[in-house]
């Protein structure tokens, strides 16, 4: 064997030979493994500083989404806006836990770097985002106009009715139980509202004992045109100023208004006192129609087509005026700027779409009865009606979604009513007596004075009801404003614009206008700033009623 093959070492026979890194090797290997862990480690800082925080614009920003994001979905849902500002709004929003009443929502803010407030249902004021230093709300609006006949015109006294013709002249002998009368209707033109009568004229002369007299008075007459016991005025007729031939002799009267068109009256000649003869009348025996007399003290009464009184009535009528209109708002959105801190880029823009189109409010009270109406259900934080005399409502009055007046309610809280005012009463009156179903209204407060508008719904013996709407004079004196007659005995819709702008209120029953009258104000006696549903005197039925505000 060769010796120097003998020599070779064992690995050069194996495999190739290994090695290790060089200094110079393992040298620059650590100095680009520490230029790619500095970069590594700035880029996880970078990163870092990217992530939100409580500090950081992103966080700001998420959080005044949320919140402009639950105030655009509460709106969204709003049946009625009580106060809107830039910076507050005020409303209602459907019952949400079930227990029937609505929800009242209350959104507030002051000046910059104050929190945002959210009152739920008058409950503790929360801060739902702090440091705010923007809040604005613009509202979208619809104004909806409502073009009503102006106050009614009223003509020049005119002569309403009269019979003077004499075919076959006789004398009516006025004596204690023994008194004639005339039922008239006056002639108007097509479009008059009501008419008034200012003053009477018979022909008249004395009797006998100058100390009697007769009551000139003028009644309302039943369905056979026959007098009635209701009594609108009196003018007293001294026997003592007649003469012993017969002469003209005039009465005014000055309460006798508001009548229907289609409504009639009843003079009647009413002996006073309980002595002789009062006065002599003239009538026509043979002609012209509508006189009466009583041989009872007016306990029952006869009837004649064929006969008249010698009279005349004066008096006058009104016809509709120029139209006016009246505007009401509706929100059909509401835009909303919100910013949280200091820096401007942080601002959240954004709009609520109010899917009920809410109408702008200062005061609202409704009742169906179907259920408790003195609970809160417009939303304000308060009992919506409350029982004049005290103590709770009773249920056992609901029936069917009606209610049987066995109390008076209030509206609640106290209101002027110093804006637009829009009246619905449903009601109807059930039995015979006194004011009937009722509503009245102490409305355009002004701190010194304010308007009395009654409206008062009576069954008549005849199975038909008589609406009238009056207005007062002062605390204890009201005058008819209009009347309408012939209702039904169902329920009656009666509809009220207040318009304090004017001094007017428009009136509807049905459905149909029946003119618009200027009430008058007074100084009141009291501080009673309500409106009031009640029976008065008789049974009387609610069905619904509404009380809108306008802001």
């Amino acid at each position: 064997m060769n010796a120097s093959r003998r020599c070779c070492p064992v690995h050069t026979v194996l495999g190739l030979p290994r090695r290790g890194f060089t200094l110079v090797e393992m040298v620059l290997g650590l100095a680009i493994m520490s230029i790619l862990m500095t970069g590594l480690a700035s880029a996880i800082m970078i990163a870092g500083h990217a992530l939100p925080n409580d500090e950081s614009r992103a966080m700001t920003i998420v959080e005044s989404a949320e919140v402009a994001d639950q105030l655009v979905e509460e709106l969204r849902s709003a049946i009625w806006i009580r106060q809107h500002t830039t910076t507050i709004v005020e409303f209602t929003v459907p019952d949400r836990d079930s227990d029937g009443v609505p929800e009242r929502i209350r959104y507030k803010w002051s000046a910059p770097g104050t929190a945002l407030i959210r009152q739920y249902n008058g409950g503790a004021e929360i801060d739902i985002l702090e440091d705010v230093n923007e809040f604005v709300l613009v509202y979208d609006l619809k104004t909806v106009t409502e073009e009503y006949p102006g106050p009614a015109v009223e003509c020049a006294e005119t002569t309403l009715s009269d019979y003077t013709t004499t075919v076959d002249p006789m004398d009516f002998n006025i004596e204690v139980s023994k008194w004639p009368g005339q039922y008239f209707q006056p002639t108007l033109p097509g479009n008059a509202l009501g008419w008034k009568v200012t003053r009477v004229q018979v022909e008249a002369k004395a009797s006998g004992d100058p100390v009697e007299s007769t009551w000139v008075q003028l009644r309302v007459p039943d369905a056979d045109n026959k007098p009635t016991d209701t009594l609108l005025e009196e003018v007293e007729m001294l026997e003592s100023a007649l003469g012993g031939s017969y002469q003209w002799e005039e009465f005014s009267f000055s309460s006798v208004t508001g009548l229907s068109p289609n409504e009639g009256l009843c003079l009647v000649l009413k002996h006073s006192g309980a002595g002789a003869a009062s006065a002599d009348i003239r009538y026509d025996n043979d002609g012209g129609s509508g006189s009466f007399m009583t041989n009872d003290n007016g306990n029952n009464w006869t009837y004649s087509d064929g006969k008249s009184l010698s009279y005349y009535v004066y008096g006058t009528y009104t016809v509709p005026g120029s139209p006016l209109t009246v505007s009401r708002q509706y929100v059909t959105g509401v835009r909303i700027a919100l910013r949280a801190g200091d820096d401007p880029a942080a601002r959240v823009v954004t709009a609520a779409q109010t899917l009920n189109t809410p109408e702008l409010l200062s005061g609202l009270w409704e009742a169906d009865f179907d259920v408790d109406p003195t609970l809160d259900y417009n939303g304000d934080g308060n009992d919506d009606w409350a029982v004049r005399e005290g103590g709770p409502f009773n249920l056992g009055s609901l029936s069917g979604g009606v209610w049987d007046a066995d109390v008076t309610l209030d509206t609640y809280p106290n209101n002027d009513f110093t804006t637009l005012s829009t009246v619905e009463v449903c009601f109807r009156n059930t039995s015979i007596g006194g004011d009937g179903a009722a509503f009245r209204i102490n409305a355009d407060w002004d701190g010194s004075t304010f308007a009395k508008i009654i409206a008062s719904l009576q069954l008549q013996p005849d199975n038909t009801q008589r609406l009238t709407v009056y207005h007062k004079l002062d605390s204890s004196t009201k005058m008819r404003l209009v009347t309408v007659l012939g209702l039904s005995t169902d329920f009656v819709t009666l509809r009220l614009l207040i318009d304090p702008g004017s001094d007017v209120v428009n009136v509807k029953v049905n459905g149909q206008d029946y003119g618009t009258f200027v009430y008058n104000t007074f100084t009141p006696p009291h501080n009673n700033r309500f409106a009031s549903i009640l029976s008065a005197g008789s049974s009387a039925e609610f069905d619904y009623v509404s009380i809108r505000v306008s802001e």
